[in-house]
């Protein structure tokens, strides 16, 4: 057994157990560990380790973490509660929230989402009187559910989308993943507003709407979300258009983001805002695959055991399982690299089921992760482990056999 392979098994345990770590020991703080610990004892060298970063990934990253930053920075935030709220009747409301929160995380990633959600989030629980836990919960499915239609709605979308060289991504994603997903997340709406009832006292909740007066400038942010939207679309319908320049997403969102820190005036706060944490916990994991791929242990299990990785079964079962352990993005940067060939049901399959797999545990997305992180900012003590399990097995069951059954069901259609 080789030393990645022991070193990845330890991250594995500690993420899984992290619920009962200091509350100080963060997700990050474990894979960032494990990745110095891999550099010294030189089981991948400081230049495979920078190659095997995918450095498009944390710029495009990077870029959707400040424009969401200055959304809230600048108060849009606290003005779309306010526009939620004016709906009349609780349905309405909670109905318009998941919808926007779903677009938001379809078109800016799930963490992005998460990061915007959360404030919002707060000052419906505290006007509405809904429970904080179960709302944060919501926000959590609606985000993971969300981001699955879209290649850009999270990072193990983006890169299997970049993997599979897709004629037009965006609608190769909506054809396979959006009905099921779109099934999954009315479904969830329908299971977790019933525990919107029980109000844990929200007269802790922190944060307050700024006043106009108090506000920054709000025209360099919505200028970069309008910017990445228009230019991930131009990208994707020219994808296959030759004789000119095809950007990648990392600097598409470096151009969507820079009239923020070109021209806001709050662009060194912002800066100090990003979520830099989860970007160090995507660099580290793939130092740490990078590494366990280097090592050839997981190849020689494979050929030992004879799975075929590209079987439905298989994809949905080690993806689903796996992610539980590690984390979706992990998994799928692995098994990408482990794949022989693949269709396109079999990206599809991996993409829905290792995105749905995030709502079984805490540790399943990095987007629950920094739901939490954000909450416990604006003074929130969040779900705890056993609350966001039990709350989301319902919806992570039916998200699993909806989206499964819908993907072998078109897949036999394109025979």
């Amino acid at each position: 057994m080789s030393i990645s392979l022991i070193v990845s098994a330890i991250i594995f345990i500690l993420i899984a157990a992290r619920q009962w770590l200091p509350p100080a020991f963060r997700i990050w703080h474990i894979m960032t560990l494990g990745a110095v610990v891999l550099l010294a004892l030189r089981q991948i060298t400081l230049v495979d380790a920078f190659f095997a970063v995918d450095w498009d990934l944390i710029l495009y990253l990077f870029s959707v973490f400040s424009i969401a930053s200055a959304l809230y920075d600048t108060g849009i935030s606290a003005q779309i509660s306010k526009r939620i709220l004016s709906r009349k009747g609780p349905n309405t409301i909670l109905a318009s929230y998941v919808l926007i929160m779903a677009v938001c995380a379809a078109l800016l990633t799930n963490d992005a989402a998460a990061v915007i959600g959360v404030p919002i989030a707060l000052l419906m629980a505290k006007e509405m009187k809904w429970g904080v836990v179960p709302l944060l919960i919501l926000l959590c499915a609606t985000v993971t559910i969300g981001s699955m239609v879209s290649p850009v709605g999270n990072p193990q979308n983006i890169l299997i989308a970049n993997e599979g060289q897709f004629d037009n991504m965006f609608l190769v994603f909506a054809e396979w993943i959006f009905i099921p997903a779109a099934i999954t997340l009315i479904l969830s709406i329908f299971w977790l507003k019933r525990f919107l009832k029980f109000n844990e006292s929200n007269h802790n909740v922190a944060i307050k709407p700024r006043k106009d007066n108090d506000i920054a400038q709000k025209w360099p942010p919505l200028l970069s979300a309008i910017l990445l939207i228009i230019l991930i679309a131009l990208a994707s319908v020219l994808h296959n258009v030759e004789g000119i320049y095809h950007p990648t997403l990392g600097q598409i969102g470096l151009v969507a983001c820079s009239p923020i820190y070109l021209a806001s005036h709050e662009r060194r706060r912002i800066l100090r805002e990003v979520d830099w944490p989860t970007l160090f916990f995507f660099i580290s994991m793939f130092i740490v695959t990078g590494s366990l791929l280097k090592s050839g242990s997981l190849q020689f299990f494979l050929r030992q055991s004879g799975i075929d990785l590209a079987e439905p079964e298989t994809v949905t079962f080690v993806s689903f399982f796996a992610s539980q352990l590690f984390s979706n993005v992990p998994v799928v940067e692995i098994y990408l690299n482990l794949l022989e060939g693949h269709d396109t049901q079999t990206l599809m399959m991996l993409s829905a089921i290792s995105t749905v797999a995030g709502n079984l545990f805490i540790i399943s997305a990095a987007s629950n992760v920094i739901v939490l992180q954000q909450a416990e900012k604006f003074g929130i003590q969040p779900f705890n482990f056993w609350q966001f399990f039990l709350l989301m097995l319902p919806v992570s069951i039916i998200s699993v056999v909806t989206s499964y059954l819908y993907i072998i069901w078109y897949g036999s259609l394109q025979q």
